[in-house]
């Protein structure tokens, strides 16, 4: 999106101001995530009862639960406000703003859902047992990081949701990355 000439003035009406606008908060969300994760890594002691293939999945997939309360909390007042605005047709476009918010939030809530999910599941085959203490770690800093965006997204708009955009996508890329690093390893060790 280029210059908004009727937000002229505001952030989001100029490129380089909404550049700077997200930019400000990037120093302190992306290494912060990394060293929350980390330091509650290394806090948390080593979980019990996960020495099994099974038992590391069936634990991973209750933890998934937690971290898709946000995106049944997003559903849940999408219908509640749906019923009290009447707009219970959503290709009417009688919507709120709000409304219309909550439904973005839901969108990408459910898209870094899926990435955290698929990345937790191929963790859980990877992992050592003592490390699979990453798992719940991740889960309960992702429904931090979909809260601070919501929030973020209702208090301040477009632009307010960069932190928890930041933070959701900090988390998310560490895992993908954490994968493909455990993969490449147990591919080259011949443990595939």
């Amino acid at each position: 999106m280029d210059d908004i000439p009727q937000m002229a003035g505001h952030p989001i009406g100029n490129k380089a101001a909404r550049k700077r606008f997200i930019s400000r908060t990037l120093w302190l969300t992306v290494p912060g995530t990394l060293l929350v994760v980390g330091a509650l890594y290394h806090l948390a002691p080593p979980l019990e009862g996960v020495e099994t293939l099974a038992e590391r999945l069936a634990m991973t997939l209750r933890w998934l639960f937690v971290a898709m309360l946000p995106y049944a909390a997003v559903c849940l007042t999408i219908l509640v406000q749906r019923f009290f605005e009447g707009a219970h047709n959503p290709l009417a476009g009688g919507e709120s703003e709000t409304l219309r918010v909550h439904g973005r939030v839901l969108g990408n809530t459910l898209e870094q859902l899926i990435w955290l999910a698929l990345c937790l599941l191929a963790l859980a085959t990877l992992l050592e047992p003592a490390q699979m203490r990453l798992i719940p770690i991740a889960c309960v800093f992702f429904v931090f990081a979909r809260v601070v965006y919501w929030w973020g997204y209702l208090r301040s708009g477009t632009l307010g949701r960069a932190p928890g955009v930041q933070l959701t996508f900090s988390l998310n890329v560490f895992l993908l990355l954490l994968v493909a690093n455990l993969l490449v390893r147990s591919l080259l060790t011949g443990r595939v």
